[in-house]
């Protein structure tokens, strides 16, 4: 599907169709655990997302995939 990625949610691993021009930034953290921000509130303090299980190259390796 062009212009969504599809990934898997950490918590309840469900499958989740993510719409890439809502991706506000990809977060990995040193322990390898990735988040998908796909917004802030207004001060930028507090992102909302979805913390999924795939890694860093594998999310941009899906949203390249996502752009052909």
């Amino acid at each position: 599907m062009k212009n969504f990625i599809e990934v898997t949610d950490y918590d309840g691993k469900m499958n989740v169709l993510i719409p890439i021009g809502k991706i506000t930034g990809i977060v990995c953290d040193g322990d390898g655990s990735v988040f998908i921000e796909m917004g802030t509130n207004g001060n930028d303090s507090t992102s909302s997302g979805i913390l999924v299980t795939e890694s860093y190259d594998e999310i941009k390796t899906k949203l390249k995939e996502s752009e052909i």
